[in-house]
C-alpha cells in the first residue's frame, strides 16, 4: 500500500510540473488515479483541493499568474479553455497583469461567471491547444483579448506586447481575425494589426492633418523638403513659423537598423534648426491626446497663432 502511495505522489508530481503545480481529477482518472488514491495524497498532505476538478500538488512550485488560470480551466473543463489574456499569460506574456481569468466555452453551455473568473460564450472555437492545459492558440487568444479589454488603449498594447513578446505573428492575427467575423472592436483591431505590421497608412499625415484641425491647431506643412544625412529627404509635417518638424513613425521605424538611420536623420534636421517631435502612429490611435498637447505647448510658446 505505501508503494502504491508513493508512486501515485510521484506520478502527480510529474504531470503537475507541466501545468503549474496543478492537477486535474478528470487526467488522473485517465491514467488510473482514482478518487480513493485522490483522498489518501489530500489525508497525507500532499495535495490540496482547489475546485470540483482541480487540485495543487504541494511540493511542485505555485505560479501566481498561471497556476490560477490552470486551476479555473480544469474545473471548467472539457466545455471550457482558457482565452483572451489568460491564454496569452499560459503562452508567456509578461509585463501584464489581469484581475480577472478569461474562459471560453461553447455557446450552449452553461456557467456563471464570478468576479475572478469570466465566461465568454463564443460561437466559433478554432485553434486550440487541449493538452496538458486546454486554452487558445495565441493567434486567437491575441485578438479576442484585444476584444474584451476594457478600452481600445489596453486593446492595443495586448496586440503589440503579443508581437514584441514574439509569442505570435501579426499575420496570424490578421488570420485569426478572419475566423471570427462577428468580433467586437474587429476594425480596430484589424487597423491597429496592420499599424504594427506597418503595413497601414490610416494615421498618416492627411489624418494627421484633420486632428490638427479638429483642435484649432495651425495647418501644418507636409513633406517638406528638409535636410538630410544623405541631402535633401522629405519631412513628415513641419510648422515653418514655429520652426517644429514632426515625425510620425510606423512600425518599421523600431526594428534593425532603422532607429539608427532615425537618429542620423534627426540629428540633421536638428542641426538645420528645426526641432523634431516623434510620435508612434499607434500611439495617435490609442493615446494621441498627450502629444497634440506637446504640439500645442510649443506652438503657444513660439508664438505660433491658432487656426
Amino acid at each position: 500500500m505505501t508503494h502504491r502511495h508513493r508512486d501515485v505522489s510521484a506520478l502527480g508530481r510529474e504531470l503537475a510540473s507541466s501545468s503549474y503545480g496543478v492537477l486535474s481529477r478528470r487526467r488522473l482518472s485517465l491514467v488510473g488515479v482514482d478518487r480513493f488514491d485522490v483522498r489518501t495524497q489530500i489525508r497525507l498532505g500532499r495535495w490540496e483541493p482547489l475546485g470540483h476538478h482541480s487540485l495543487r500538488v504541494v511540493d511542485v512550485a505555485w505560479n501566481d499568474v498561471r497556476s490560477p488560470i490552470v486551476a479555473a480551466a480544469f474545473d471548467a473543463a472539457p466545455t471550457a479553455w482558457a482565452d483572451g489574456v489568460s491564454a496569452l499569460l499560459l503562452a508567456g506574456l509578461s509585463g501584464w497583469r489581469s484581475n480577472c481569468i478569461d474562459l471560453a466555452m461553447p455557446a450552449t453551455a452553461s456557467a456563471r461567471s464570478t468576479p475572478e473568473v469570466r465566461h465568454h460564450r463564443v460561437t466559433v472555437t478554432p485553434l486550440r491547444w487541449p493538452h496538458p492545459i486546454p486554452r487558445a492558440h495565441e493567434a486567437i487568444a491575441a485578438v479576442r483579448a484585444a476584444a474584451w479589454a476594457e478600452t481600445d488603449r489596453q486593446a492595443a498594447a495586448l496586440l503589440s506586447m503579443s508581437v514584441q513578446q514574439r509569442l505570435v505573428h501579426a499575420p496570424r492575427m490578421t488570420q485569426a481575425l478572419d475566423l471570427l467575423p462577428k468580433l467586437r472592436r474587429r476594425a480596430f483591431i484589424r487597423d491597429v494589426i496592420a499599424d504594427i505590421s506597418g503595413g497601414s497608412e490610416s494615421m498618416g499625415e492627411l489624418d494627421f492633418v484633420a486632428e490638427c484641425r479638429r483642435r484649432g491647431l495651425p495647418i501644418p506643412d507636409r513633406q517638406v523638403l528638409g535636410p538630410g544625412p544623405r541631402g535633401r529627404m522629405y519631412l513628415d509635417v513641419v510648422w515653418e513659423a514655429a520652426r517644429l518638424c514632426v515625425e510620425i513613425d510606423g512600425a518599421h521605424h523600431y526594428g534593425g537598423d532603422v532607429p539608427m538611420a532615425d537618429a542620423l536623420r534627426q540629428n540633421e534636421i536638428a542641426m538645420g534648426g528645426l526641432t523634431v517631435m516623434r510620435i508612434p502612429r499607434l500611439a495617435l490611435r490609442v493615446s494621441p491626446e498627450p502629444f497634440f498637447a506637446q504640439i500645442q505647448r510649443y506652438l503657444s510658446a513660439h508664438g505660433c497663432v491658432r487656426a
